[in-house]
């Protein structure tokens, strides 16, 4: 005797486990025929092998990395856009934000063997989270080696600090 046939389940017949739809950062993605696209954009590629999906940036940084200490190249450091500081020597690094950013400027203040303070120039204002700096007179500080964070200038003459690890000191 033949057991074949159709067997057609609903989202509710499911168990909670499977997934039926996809949240993203722009949308909700549900199958289709029990298949899910994964497609790249610009300067991403997008590769399957297995149960393994792998997303690759195969863009440019444009980030110049230099190593600086308290006294190299000068102390205190004008920041410039698009640049990453590797904070060495045993002294701390002080840093100045950039005096005329553009809108989505960005660099990276990592401590190695040194800690760092980045200062505020003007009216300018630090801002990490939900947490704010002390607006033309304040500064981030890291308290430990191996600290670090990235900023960008949302423009407004503040400059908004994410992906921070360690700890860090807002005034």
């Amino acid at each position: 005797m033949s057991q074949a046939g159709i067997l057609t389940v609903n989202q509710q017949q499911l168990p909670p486990e499977v997934p039926t739809s996809f949240v993203t950062n722009s949308g909700i993605a549900v199958p289709s025929n029990n298949t899910l696209h994964v497609l790249g954009g610009a300067d991403i590629t997008v590769s399957g092998s297995g149960d393994t999906v792998t997303i690759t940036y195969t863009g440019t940084t444009n980030f110049t990395w230099q190593t600086v200490t308290s006294t190299v190249p000068v102390n205190p450091i004008q920041l410039v856009s698009n640049n990453g500081y590797i904070c060495n020597g045993s002294s701390l690094v002080t840093f100045l934000l950039p005096l005329t950013p553009n809108l989505g400027d960005s660099f990276i203040v990592l401590s190695n063997t040194a800690r760092f303070q980045i200062t505020e120039n003007g009216s300018q204002q630090i801002c990490i989270g939900t947490s704010a700096s002390t607006a033309g007179s304040g500064n981030v500080t890291s308290n430990s080696t191996g600290d670090q964070i990235e900023f960008v200038y949302v423009g407004g003459n503040i400059f908004r600090g994410f992906a921070p690890q360690g700890t860090l000191t807002l005034n």
